[in-house]
Parts: structure tokens; C-alpha cells; sequence
């Protein structure tokens, strides 16, 4: 009768087994079918219904209590973020810690440990992947703790159970043999060094495997102290950045952005080693200017002498080398001692500025930088630019005559000097100036560009105009003369031009002299 109603409980035992492994392949079947449906969604583009299934597929994993894992978890972020979904995010790593807190297997959790500090970084929350990478080292730590005790525990049955075979063989030996004292001696003194042997061996085996592990914790309290010193070093940056992202649908839309516009004519060459500090900086200067970066100070001084870029940002620290002394070759370069340089550092009130008054910047700012502040100071730089320009207008309007003004820059007293020896070639060209200067046709035109808002050929135009404008307000010749003497070949092109230029006739500026155009 017992042994009829134990097969019967056996029966029920296997008969539920079967049903649960059942239920697990379902289950899992039903979340595979799910995640596929996602990737698809998301592949397409269609992030809206991929919401409304992930949120199912979240419930169905709660109701079955599945644990979230690595590549559930990344796919799930990355359609939260295309819909900007905060708080699915929060609650999403909220439950992805409470599940790794509660695998045993700690293979699985700190897999699912490092995709949440991967996610964390890339919806910038600096403190929370901060605490999510400590939860990684101290799972490491734990599984490596595991593995040593097991391995010292092994180590320990196999001294155990040499010894006990060693006590056997030794009874089995008194038992059914006996033997001379000395004999017994000897073999009891190698007894007992065997067991010496055994003890050291135990003991350095220990002190070996405490060393590695001291080793560890070291390890592990200076990859702590790095992490700490880099998140409180770039905190700052980072909450700055966030906050931007929240209110700028390009920052918060990385993956779905696309270009409007065209691109900006205009270059800004970031001389930054940090990442963090160049996307932030990216996100305040690329509506403006077209970003082009560099790491180290030799690639920035080459990338601004090659591009000629219309606004340099320089780091007083570059990976152990003074950003001071790269910003001050900038500026006394003639080549490059035309660009606003905007020095970035550490230090507060004079000394701040005195590392500004070192370097040669125009702009200087204290890290973390402060988006308003820094837009203002660029735009002032760049006002700045288009008054330089006015007073070289001025300065071309009043060369010629009596009142001349100094030039703004020696470059272009030299540049105006050399085009008003060659007014009456009309063949000069504005590459026989770059020659002189021993520049590039393209790096003088950058330059000219940039401090005149002239381009050569218009600025020889507007020179030969103006000193033709001169010539017959006093009367020094007749039109198609003074055309000749400043090098147009053609008295039609000359009469058209300067019309164009002044909108009078030449005629009838001849006529009237001393009356300039507009009076």
C-alpha cells in the first residue's frame, strides 16, 4: 500500500517538473518573439508602436518575473531615448539594479551591471553610473573572492586527503608488519617531513594568494579614486551638458538628427584633450562654425596653421603640456596672429587672467564654462571682426587722400603698400602678394578674408577706383587717361566700374572737382 502511494506522489512530482520546464520554454519562446518584434520596429523606424511594445513586453516580464539582461536592457534604452521617454529610462534602470542585485550568477550580473553603466552614459547620469560601476567592481570582487576560496578549499581536501591516505597506509603498515625501531623512526621522521613539507607549501600558497589579493584591493582603491577624480573633474560639464540636452531637440535626438541648413562657412579649431569638454563645447560653437578638433599641441598648432580657422578654443593643460605656450605661437605667428584665440582654464580672477595675458587670448574663461557667457563672448569676437572691417573701409576711403589713417595691421599696411606700387600694371595679380609674404594664394585669401572681408582681386578693384576718384577730383588728367595710370585697360570698363562703385559718372565728377559722390 506504501509503496503504491509513493509511486503515486512520484508521479505528480515528475508530471509538475514537466509542466514547469514546459511553462520556462514558453515563456521564453514568448520573449524572444517579443525582443524580434522590437529590433524590427526599431530597425524601421518606427519608434512610437515600439513604445507601446516594450511597455508590454516589461509587464509580461515582471508578471513572469524574468530578469532583465544586457541586450534586452540596450534595446529598450535606445527606443526610450528615440521617444525621450525619462521616466521609462529611470524606472527601466531602476529595475535592471534590482535584478542584478538579486542573480547569483555573477557572470550574468555584472554583464547586466556593465550595459547599465553604458546606459547611463549615454542618457548622461554621471552619479548614477558612478554607483552602477562601484556595484561592477565589487561583483568582480566577489567572484574573484569566490574563486580563491574555492581553490584554497580544494587546496585543503587535497592536504586533508593525502594525509588521511598517508594515516591509513601507515596503520595498514603497523597492523599487519611489524618492523624494527629504527625503521619506525626513519619512517615516522618522513612521515613528519612530509607533513612539514606539506605545511610550508600550504603557508606560502596562502601568503602567494593573500599578496595577489592585497594587489586587487589596491588596484580596485586606485581604479576608485581615478573614476572619482574624473566625475568630479568633468560633473559640472556633464549636468551643464544634460540640462542643455533636455532643452535642445538636437542634443536630446543624437541618433534621429539631421542636418538642416547648409553648413557653416566659418571653422573653429577646438584644441581640447577631454571628450566631454569638446562635445559640450560642439554643442555652444556648431551652429556658427564648422567644428574641426585636435588632442595635442602639436596637431593643434598644425591644424591652425594649415586651416587658418576663424576662432581657435585652446586648454591651458593639454595632456601635461602648457596650452599657455600653443595659444601664444598662435599669436605671434604671422600666419595665424589674425585668430581670436578663447583660452580655457582652471584658475580664477587675476591669475585666470593672467594666464590669458600670457597666452595672448582675446577671451579667457574658468572651467566648467557657462553656455550664456561663452555665446556672448563669441559673438562679441565675431562683432568685433565686422568693426575691424568698417575701419578698413574707412581706412581704403581716405588713403589717397590727405587725411590718411594708419591701417589696422601691418599686414594690411604692407598688403596696400605693395598693391598701390603696381596700380598702373593692369596685369598685377594678387598672387605676386602671397609670393612676397611667402604665403599660399589660399592662405592669403583666408587671412585678407578674415581682417577685411575683401577678397584680393575686389580689394585691388576698389583701390584703383579709389585712386582714381582722387586723381580726377583734381584734375590730373582726363578719364581715359587716369584710367590707364591705375591699370584698367579699357576707359568702358573703367567708366562702368566706377560707376558701379561710387554711382557718379566720371565725366561728371571731372566736371565738378572737389565734390565727391553723394554731397
Amino acid at each position: 500500500m506504501y509503496s503504491r502511494f509513493f509511486s503515486y506522489a512520484l508521479g505528480l512530482f515528475m508530471l509538475y517538473a514537466c509542466d514547469l520546464g514546459a511553462q520556462d520554454i514558453v515563456v521564453r519562446d514568448s520573449v524572444g518573439n517579443q525582443v524580434a518584434l522590437l529590433r524590427k520596429l526599431a530597425q524601421s523606424g518606427n519608434f512610437e508602436q515600439a513604445q507601446l511594445e516594450a511597455v508590454t513586453l516589461r509587464e509580461y516580464m515582471e508578471s513572469q518575473s524574468v530578469p532583465l539582461n544586457p541586450g534586452i536592457l540596450t534595446l529598450l534604452s535606445d527606443i526610450f531615448r528615440a521617444n525621450l521617454d525619462d521616466r521609462s529610462i529611470a524606472q527601466l534602470l531602476s529595475d535592471a539594479e534590482v535584478d542584478a542585485r538579486n542573480m547569483q550568477d555573477y557572470s550574468e550580473k555584472i554583464a547586466l551591471l556593465e550595459a547599465m553603466v553604458r546606459e547611463c552614459r549615454k542618457w548622461l547620469l554621471p552619479e548614477r553610473a558612478f554607483n552602477v560601476q562601484t556595484l561592477v567592481m565589487a561583483a568582480r570582487d566577489s567572484q574573484y573572492m569566490l574563486s580563491l576560496r574555492a581553490l584554497e578549499a580544494d587546496m585543503q581536501l587535497r592536504a586533508d586527503s593525502a594525509a588521511m591516505q598517508r594515516g591509513v597506509e601507515v596503520a595498514q603498515d603497523k597492523q599487519f608488519l611489524k618492523i624494527e625501531r629504527n625503521a619506525g623512526l626513519a619512517l615516522g621522521g618522513g612521515v613528519f617531513l612530509s607533513f612539514i613539507v606539506l605545511l610550508v607549501s600550504l603557508i606560502r600558497n596562502n601568503a602567494r594568494w593573500q599578496k595577489m589579493l592585497s594587489k586587487r584591493e589596491l588596484e580596485w582603491e586606485i581604479e576608485k579614486g581615478n573614476l572619482r577624480k574624473e566625475y568630479e573633474e568633468t560633473a559640472a560639464v556633464q549636468v551643464i551638458a544634460a540640462t542643455r540636452a533636455v532643452t535642445s531637440a538636437e542634443a536630446q535626438r543624437p541618433v534621429l538628427s539631421f542636418p538642416q541648413g547648409p553648413e557653416p562657412d566659418q571653422i573653429a579649431l577646438l584644441i581640447e584633450p577631454n571628450r566631454q569638454v569638446v562635445l559640450y563645447l560642439k554643442s555652444l560653437l556648431s551652429d556658427r562654425f564648422r567644428i574641426e578638433t585636435a588632442r595635442t599641441a602639436i596637431e593643434g598648432l598644425q591644424m591652425a596653421s594649415d586651416m587658418l580657422p576663424d576662432l581657435v578654443v585652446c586648454d591651458a593643460l593639454l595632456n601635461g603640456q602648457s596650452g599657455i605656450e600653443i595659444a601664444r605661437q598662435i599669436k605671434l605667428a604671422e600666419r595665424t596672429n589674425h585668430i581670436p584665440v578663447v583660452l580655457l582654464t582652471n584658475k580664477f580672477g587675476n591669475e585666470g587672467k593672467l594666464d590669458a595675458l600670457r597666452a595672448g587670448a582675446d577671451v579667457w574663461f574658468t572651467r566648467p564654462v557657462i553656455d550664456d557667457e561663452f555665446d556672448a563672448s563669441v559673438q562679441r569676437l565675431m562683432d568685433e571682426r565686422r568693426l575691424r572691417h568698417e575701419d578698413f573701409v574707412r581706412f581704403i576711403h581716405l588713403y589717397f587722400t590727405d587725411n590718411r589713417i594708419p591701417a589696422p595691421e601691418p599686414f594690411l599696411q604692407y598688403t596696400v603698400e605693395f598693391i598701390e606700387k603696381n596700380l598702373g600694371n593692369p596685369d598685377f595679380m594678387a598672387s605676386e602678394i602671397a609670393k612676397n609674404l611667402q604665403l599660399s594664394n589660399t592662405h592669403f585669401t583666408k587671412k585678407l578674408m578674415v581682417l577685411t572681408g575683401k577678397e584680393p582681386v575686389q580689394l585691388i578693384r576698389e583701390l584703383r577706383l579709389e585712386k582714381a576718384r582722387v586723381l580726377l577730383e583734381k584734375r590730373a588728367g582726363t578719364p581715359n587717361v587716369i584710367s590707364e595710370l591705375v591699370g584698367f585697360s579699357n576707359p568702358g570698363a573703367f567708366s562702368l566700374a566706377f560707376k558701379d562703385y561710387f554711382g557718379e559718372n566720371t565725366l561728371l565728377l571731372y566736371s565738378f572737382p572737389g565734390v565727391r559722390p553723394g554731397q
